[in-house]
Formats: C-alpha cells, sequence, structure tokens
C-alpha cells in the first residue's frame, strides 16, 4: 500500500510540472487542445478532466469503481497513462466520440459503399485501412457510362478559386445543391459514383452554401478549406470513372480514387489523411500494386503492404517463381524507399472470425468497417515497479471497453463493434523501461525475465477487460493488447515512442502545420527553418536540432540508438513483444541505412516474418523531408534554437494521422 502512496504522490507532482519539452507542449497545441466556449483554449487539465469524465459518463455510475475517475485523472495528467489521440481529442466533445482512431473501409454492391464511408471516415478524423485484392474488388458494378459533372456558384465569395470550372445554370441535367456539411460532400461524391454506374450523364453541382475558405469549422476544429478542394475532388474521381466504362474498376483504380478523396479532405487544412492499402501476393497485377509508390509522389497518402500467408511461404520454400518475383521486389521497394511492407494474414488471423485488414500504422486487424480502439500505458513511468504499471493497464482496459459505447452513426460499424469490442491497449516508453532494468535494447528480447514481466502484464489486460465486459453483459472483446507507432502521444510524454528505439540522440526533428496554423510564428520567430511540404498543399514543416530527452534520465552506457542495433536484433525484439505481449498487432519500423544490403535484408526478413504480423523498413533520408535527420553533438550543441524531444512524432512515411 506504501508503494501506491508513494507513486500516487510522485504522479502528482509530476503533473504540476512544465511540459517536459516546448515541442511536447506544441504538438498539444496544435493538436489536442480544443477551443472553449469563450474562445480560449484548453490547457492539459482541461483536456484531461473532459476526456476521463466524457469516458466514465458513456456508462450507468454503478459500473465506474469508487476513486476510478480521480485515478484516471491523476495517470492522464502525468503521462503515465495516455489514451490515443483521437480520444483525446474527441471524447467528452458533443457529438463527437464517434471518431475511435482509424477504420477498415471494406466493400459492397455500389462504389459508394467504399468511397462514402471512406470519405466520411477521413472527415471526422480518422484514418483506413482497405484491402484491394482482386477477390475483395470481383463484385464491385461496372462503370456503365461517361459522366459529366459541372459546376454553379450563384454566389460565393471564393468564386474567383474556381472560377475556371464553372458553368452557367443547367436547363437540363440533374442539379444537387450540395449542403454546406462533411454529409453533404459525402453525398455530392456519391452522387457522381451512382451517375456512372447507372449509365452516365451530367450533373451539375451548385457549391454556393459551401463556407467560405478560413471560416472557422466549430465541430471538428480547424479552418474551412471552401468549395476549391471537393470541385477538383469531383473532376478528378470523374476522369478515372471515365476510363472504366464497360468495365470493373481496377484496384489500381479505385486506389486512385481513393487517394483523391484523401487530397481532398488534406486540402481542409485540418489533419493529414491516414490511409494502409493491401493486396494478395498471388494477385496477376500485384507487382503495378509494389511499384506504385517508387515514384514518392505518388498515393503518398497511403501506407502500402503486400498481403502474405501460409501459403506465401511454402511457395517461397518451393521455389514458385512468382513468389520468389514478389518477394524479390518487395525487397528492393523496402530498400529503396520503405514501400511496400508485408501483412502477415495467416497469423493475423488467428483468433478472428471474419477477413480483416490492417489498420494505416499496421497494429491492429480490423473486420470490414470495424474501428479501433486505442490507449497507451507509459512503460517509462513505472521503471522496474510492476504493480504500478499493472494497476495502469487494468485501468486503460476499462477505458477502452467504455469508449465500445461511445457514438456511432453507420449501423454497419455500430453492429460489428458490439459483436468484437476490440481494444488495443497499446505501451510505449519501451527502451527506459529496459534501461530501468539494466538492459539495452538489443538485449531485451534475449531476457527470460523482461517476457515474463511483460506477458505478465498482458494477462492483466486480458482479465481487466473480460471482467469488465462481464459486468456491462457485453461480448468480452476479441482482442486486448497492441504496440501503436504513439508518435504524437509519446511526444507529449517525453518517452520513446511504441517498442522504437530512439533515433539518434542528436537529431532534426521535422514537424508538420497547417499554413494558417498560428503557432508557425512562434518558430519563424526563433529562426527555425521553415518551407513547404512537399507532399500536402497548404502545409508547411519545421526543422527542429534535438537532443533525446532519454540522456538525461538513463546511463548513457545502456542507450543505443537505432544505427547501433542490428537489423536481426529490432525484428527479433518486434517478434518478442508480438508473442509476449500483442494479440493484435505490433506496429513497428526498421530503420536501415541508404543502400542497405539487399540480400542480407531478404534474409531476415523471410526468416522472421512468419512470426510477425506487419513489417515495415524504412532507410534514412530516402525520401524528402523525413521526418528525423540525424546529426551529431557538435552540430547540435552549434544550432540554435534546440529542442530536447524524441524522434518520433509520425510514422517514417509521413502519412499517419496528426491525430
Amino acid at each position: 500500500m506504501l508503494s501506491f502512496r508513494r507513486e500516487a504522490l510522485r504522479l502528482k507532482e509530476a503533473s504540476m510540472k512544465n511540459w517536459v519539452t516546448d515541442l511536447a507542449r506544441t504538438v498539444y497545441e496544435r493538436t489536442y487542445s480544443r477551443r472553449n466556449p469563450d474562445g480560449s483554449k484548453e490547457q492539459w487539465g482541461d483536456t484531461v478532466r473532459r476526456v476521463v469524465h466524457g469516458n466514465c459518463d458513456l456508462v450507468d455510475p454503478k459500473f465506474i469503481k469508487e476513486g476510478e475517475r480521480e485515478r484516471l485523472i491523476e495517470l492522464i495528467e502525468s503521462m503515465a497513462l495516455l489514451p490515443a489521440g483521437r480520444h483525446l481529442y474527441s471524447t467528452g466533445v458533443e457529438g463527437r466520440q464517434f471518431s475511435f482512431n482509424c477504420h477498415h473501409t471494406g466493400w459492397g454492391k455500389r462504389l459508394r459503399d467504399h468511397c462514402g464511408f471512406l470519405m466520411n471516415c477521413l472527415m471526422t478524423g480518422g484514418g483506413s485501412g482497405s484491402d484491394y485484392s482482386n477477390l475483395k474488388l470481383r463484385l464491385l458494378p461496372a462503370i456503365r457510362g461517361t459522366v459529366e459533372p459541372t459546376f454553379t456558384a450563384p454566389i460565393h465569395v471564393d468564386v474567383a478559386e474556381f472560377a475556371q470550372h464553372l458553368s452557367p445554370p443547367s436547363s437540363g441535367a440533374e442539379v444537387f445543391e450540395i449542403p454546406d456539411s462533411r454529409e453533404g460532400w459525402v453525398e455530392a461524391l456519391c452522387l457522381l459514383l451512382d451517375l456512372a454506374e447507372d449509365g452516365g450523364g451530367a450533373i451539375q453541382f451548385d457549391v454556393g452554401k459551401i463556407r467560405p475558405r478560413g471560416s472557422i469549422i466549430h465541430g471538428f476544429g480547424g479552418t474551412a478549406s471552401g468549395a476549391a478542394p471537393l470541385i477538383e475532388l469531383l473532376i478528378n474521381v470523374a476522369e478515372i470513372l471515365n476510363k472504366c466504362v464497360g468495365r470493373q474498376p481496377s484496384s489500381l483504380e479505385m486506389m486512385e480514387i481513393d487517394h483523391a478523396i484523401a487530397q481532398c479532405v488534406i486540402a481542409g487544412n485540418v489533419r493529414r489523411s491516414a490511409r494502409m492499402s493491401i493486396k494478395h501476393w498471388a494477385d496477376e497485377d500485384i507487382l503495378d500494386f509494389i511499384n506504385c509508390k517508387q515514384d514518392t509522389m505518388s498515393h503518398w497518402s497511403t501506407n502500402i503492404s503486400v498481403k502474405v500467408d501460409d501459403e506465401y511461404f511454402q511457395a517461397l520454400n518451393d521455389g514458385v517463381p512468382h513468389a520468389q518475383v514478389v518477394h524479390e521486389a518487395v525487397i528492393i521497394g523496402m530498400a529503396d524507399n520503405g514501400e511496400p511492407g508485408f501483412w502477415n494474414d495467416s497469423l493475423a488471423s488467428v483468433g478472428e472470425v471474419g477477413e480483416i485488414c490492417p489498420n494505416p500504422c499496421g497494429e491492429i486487424g480490423l473486420e470490414e468497417f470495424e474501428p479501433c480502439c486505442l490507449g497507451h500505458v507509459n512503460l517509462a513511468a513505472f521503471g522496474n515497479d510492476l504493480y504500478g504499471a499493472a494497476e495502469a493497464i487494468r485501468l486503460m482496459a476499462r477505458f477502452l471497453v467504455r469508449a465500445t459505447f461511445a457514438d456511432i452513426d453507420d449501423p454497419r460499424q455500430r453492429a460489428v463493434v458490439e459483436r468484437n469490442r476490440r481494444i488495443g491497449v497499446g505501451i510505449l516508453g519501451f527502451q527506459e523501461w529496459g534501461s530501468a532494468h539494466g538492459f539495452k535494447y538489443s538485449q531485451i528480447h534475449g531476457s527470460e525475465i523482461m517476457g515474463a514481466k511483460l506477458s505478465l502484464l498482458r494477462d492483466e489486460a486480458r482479465l481487466a477487460a473480460k471482467s469488465y465486459s462481464n459486468s456491462l453483459d457485453i461480448s468480452v472483446s476479441r482482442k486486448f493488447t497492441t504496440v501503436a507507432p504513439t508518435g504524437s502521444i509519446s511526444q507529449l510524454a517525453g518517452v520513446t515512442a511504441g517498442i522504437h528505439p530512439i533515433f539518434s540522440k542528436y537529431f532534426i526533428r521535422r514537424v508538420r502545420f497547417a499554413s494558417n496554423d498560428p503557432l508557425l510564428k512562434e518558430h519563424e520567430d526563433l529562426g527555425r527553418h521553415i518551407e513547404d511540404d512537399l507532399y500536402s498543399e497548404g502545409t508547411k514543416v519545421v526543422s527542429i536540432p534535438c537532443k533525446d530527452p532519454i540522456l538525461e534520465n538513463y546511463d548513457e552506457k545502456l542507450i543505443e540508438q537505432v544505427d547501433e542495433i542490428s537489423l536481426g536484433d529490432m525484428l527479433a525484439t518486434q517478434a518478442f513483444v508480438q508473442e509476449n505481449w500483442a494479440d493484435n498487432a505490433v506496429s513497428f519500423t526498421v530503420n536501415v541505412n541508404p543502400g542497405a544490403n539487399e540480400i542480407y535484408l531478404s534474409e531476415a526478413i523471410r526468416h522472421f516474418l512468419p512470426r510477425l504480423k506487419g513489417t515495415t523498413v524504412f532507410p534514412d533520408l530516402s525520401r524528402p523531408q523525413s521526418p528525423y535527420e540525424r546529426i551529431t553533438k557538435e552540430v547540435f550543441e552549434m544550432s540554435s534554437n534546440t529542442e530536447a524531444s524524441q524522434a518520433m512524432d509520425d510514422c517514417s512515411t509521413g502519412a499517419c494521422p496528426v491525430r
């Protein structure tokens, strides 16, 4: 009991301190702090109380333990416990609790079943994974005629931005006056898709009611993009559909449509889009998929992974030419720019009933239209205090079970949530946790003691969730534990992201902001390098010299940065955590040096892949404006306006969402 009291006191004291880094404060203010009714912005304590009370209020008060709210507030304020970003942003906000994290956008008999769901998902702050395997797309309708979208705007202050696309009001074509709402934008896209399926023709969209660019979006936050991005979306989709007349769209053409949707959402300056695309290794057009991102300016709104299974592993062992060609092509892509990765469907499907697809970062497999529901425990906050970590894990499991009662508009999604109640209790601060036990990062996977501790914590999550579900008289969660990248979340706490080691002791950190974000002025005043984002219009990239704060708190002799850890040790660590902690998946990006030996990489991936659900490799600096760049201690000390910060705010590709 005494240790619990001491821990509670320590956490309370920690909660009163300022942000661990200025970058942590920036990430919070940019991403999670909502605007109050009086126009002021939330402070961290305000956010925490909104989230905790909003979550607890999802169930009858009798299902909340005495002191549970207070303890959750205490742990979250101190960053020992952190719900996923979209919980932080949406929970406790009226009409916003349906966001969850990311989703699996499935298929249906009509294109609107897929595209409408995807657009709605991205516009409400979620990411999405989709399976573009030929077998999944076999029921798509053929495109029966060309479509001719035209646009009118009797009165609109932004008319100069899209005047070249306007036509006089139509006397013959169907006219759809687009409502100024998320639902209205989605319906406009769906009407265009329906028209192409039903025989084609002309349709005129009246964009006059769409709010001007720069207007405040009160429900979600951020500012409106105006009508121009939606007009561009409808024009682009029409061009793709018109190429498909007389046949079904191919998987790559559907990916083009989905990319256009993502670009439209991104243009709103509220958030970047996050998507995952997978495709089965045996598809005849799989090489087109594998190579679709070799030009890094193409399909940049999605991560891509090749869907493999036990048949693939057997085919490789048997020397089947197609399997060998696919494996070689993936390895070449990995070594070049990190795309694609692998998704091991056979291992990921253990314990599942329906077919699954990974979310954008690959930490969880989801049934069609299912959302993920994530939260994380900061192991660094507990060191070798196993009892404190176990308590935090039990509380997070209960938090996430309650979150499955949040608002869900789509009946398909509500049905799968009630059936699966899937949660993902995650961990971060893994390297610090190992250091607190006296292990270098590369040594953790070889420790039976660390494996036993991790398994014990996993069992605590399972038991807590099962017990709580039974008391609520709901389905027991299909799966319970995961490891997400936790990029922005880890920045708040100032610890390593997920199970990643530090990228470098000293590095350049690139942070993305909307071009109209007032926080940019602060970085400009500090003289930091700011440039346009090469991948996303309306986005700026700020470069910040950083020192990893792990050096301030742990024995430097125990601290290994990623280029000091072998490929084998990194993959072995991922497998170790997959086997001892995660019944969902482990999102983990293996960093390799540019020009990595493809034979060595191929052999290592082939050896570990059967033990892993998802595998991603990223060569350092293989893309312009990579999230981080290694520098020396000397360069750091000569730089002005430096920071103490972790190096993993985003996934390696930059496609992950800001929330």
